[in-house]
């Protein structure tokens, strides 16, 4: 699984980490760099995240998602055959419901900050003459003004040697963590602190999402 890391971020782990020098020649072209996350020690995953935890409240849940994907994918645990798709479900689906808190999944992209996802419904699909076997997670999220909606799909070819920390990684999703769970409460209490300070002029650095509102007349009621 590829993650991919800011510029100022690579500069710094190329400082600290001479082995990594090679990663120059991608900024070459970009100001971020895809890296391998197999490629990278656990000295160097603990350097990353104590870098996005001193670089502000959004890269501390960068911080968290980054810990998380490593203990997901080091956790170790029993890895399945193609065989073993119907075997699959119970087990993700015990995973999942082990000390849940909120039954979420968060994104695993390290490339941008985790989205949080409610788990609505789980089914398996058996193979057939017509189809293959399939399990199939459907997720809603409430973000960005609207209602999202995505779907897993995992086939016979997914979960061939993995964990099911592993299926869920490279479908781009993590099990929610105490640490995830605080930095987006923390991001959420941020913005209702925003959102109640309507009219007022403020600075702001980072990335901004602009909406129309389809109902308006004016733009002067876009959020």
């Amino acid at each position: 699984m590829n993650i991919e890391i800011e510029r100022r971020h690579v500069e710094a782990l190329m400082q600290r980490f001479p082995a990594h020098a090679g990663l120059e020649e991608q900024l070459r072209f970009s100001n971020r760099v895809e890296v391998d996350f197999a490629h990278l020690a656990d000295d160097e995953l603990s350097f990353l995240e104590d870098l996005y935890r001193k670089d502000g409240p959004d890269m501390r849940a960068r911080a968290a998602q980054l810990a998380t994907l490593r203990d997901a994918l080091r956790a170790g645990g029993v890895r399945f055959e193609p065989g073993d798709l119907e075997n699959v479900l119970p087990a993700i689906v015990r995973y999942l419901t082990a000390n849940a808190i909120r039954g979420w999944l968060f994104t695993a992209s390290v490339a941008s900050k985790p989205l949080p996802y409610l788990i609505t419904r789980f089914d398996y699909v058996p193979a057939s003459n017509d189809e293959a076997g399939k399990i199939l997670i459907e997720l809603k999220a409430n973000a960005k003004g609207v209602l999202q909606s995505n779907a897993v799909r995992i086939m016979a070819a997914d979960i061939a040697g993995r964990t099911v920390n592993e299926i869920l990684a490279a479908k781009g999703f993590l099990r929610e963590t105490p640490e995830l769970l605080a930095a987006f409460d923390a991001a959420a209490e941020t913005y209702f602190d925003w959102r109640g300070r309507y009219g007022q002029q403020f600075t702001g650095k980072g990335t901004g999402f602009h909406a129309e509102d389809p109902n308006a007349s004016h733009r002067d009621t876009d959020w």
